[in-house]
Parts: C-alpha cells; sequence; structure tokens
C-alpha cells in the first residue's frame, strides 16, 4: 500500500462508519466545509480535532498524530524505526474491503462499525479460536444473567 496520508485516512475512517460529512463536522463543532477541506488536504485537522476524532472512531489519537507530526531526528540514536502505521492503514483498508466486498455488503448494511469489526476480526480467526471466542462470550453472558447489577 502507498504512504497513507490524514485526508485518505480520515475518509476511510467516516466511510467505514457510514457518518456523513455533516455528522462528523457537527461532533466536531466545526463547518462541513472546513471538514470536507480536512479530507481533500487542503487544511490540516489541529490537535484538539484529531483528538475528538480519535474518540469518534475509537482508535488511539497516535493514528493521527503519526500521520501529521513530523520531525527530523538523528539516526544515530535510532534503534528501530516506528511500523504501526503502515500496520493500522494496512489493517484498515482490508477491513474496508471486506466490508465493500459484493458477497459481504449485504449482510453488514445493518450493523454499526462495532458489530463489522467483531465479526471482521471474528472470520480471519481458525475454528479453535472462533469456539474459545464463542465460549467467552456465552460465560459473560451467563454471569449477566447471573450477577445483573455488577461485574462479575
Amino acid at each position: 500500500m502507498s504512504q497513507q496520508t490524514i485526508d485518505k485516512y480520515l475518509k476511510e475512517l467516516r466511510k467505514s462508519c457510514n457518518y456523513s460529512q455533516e455528522f462528523v463536522a457537527s461532533h466536531l463543532n466545526i463547518t462541513r466545509q472546513t471538514y470536507s477541506h480536512y479530507e481533500t488536504g487542503r487544511i490540516i485537522p489541529p490537535v484538539n480535532s484529531l483528538y475528538n476524532l480519535s474518540k469518534l472512531y475509537g482508535v488511539p489519537i497516535d493514528n493521527f498524530l503519526e500521520l501529521v507530526v513530523t520531525y527530523r531526528i538523528n539516526t544515530d540514536f535510532v534503534s528501530k524505526p516506528q511500523s504501526g502505521v503502515n500496520s493500522i492503514s494496512d489493517d484498515l483498508t482490508d477491513f474496508l474491503e471486506y466490508t465493500n466486498d459484493s458477497s459481504n455488503s449485504k449482510k453488514f448494511k445493518s450493523l454499526n462499525r462495532q458489530e463489522k469489526l467483531l465479526l471482521y476480526y471474528f472470520n480471519k480467526l481458525d475454528d479453535r479460536d472462533k469456539n474459545d471466542i464463542l465460549d467467552f462470550m456465552k460465560l459473560k453472558n451467563r454471569n449477566r444473567k447471573t450477577f445483573p447489577s455488577g461485574r462479575s
């Protein structure tokens, strides 16, 4: 995948959640036009908007900062380059391709983002891990019925 940019990342996140630009702009307390400029790369979002976007999408603020903060560091002191941004953006791209695939789009249409992510990652597991996850979910559900007022 090519180098990820903040404008493309914002657009991918918004589309993966089926949000309109108007909805995201209202969450950030800005105009839709200003948000549109974020997605076209005309404006780099300020830190407070990046923070609010991280909360809206449930992703770490570092995902955004790695794309907008530029720095020069003396390479004599660098032991290993960080690889988090590419793996995150590759993962997001895989998720978008999976959910937008015509064979999957119908089953994902009525789901929220969290449910889509749950199914996406669940389908990537082997059968043994899937069974472990299902057993865990059944246990959690049983515990909720047994201890409804608090955590078990």
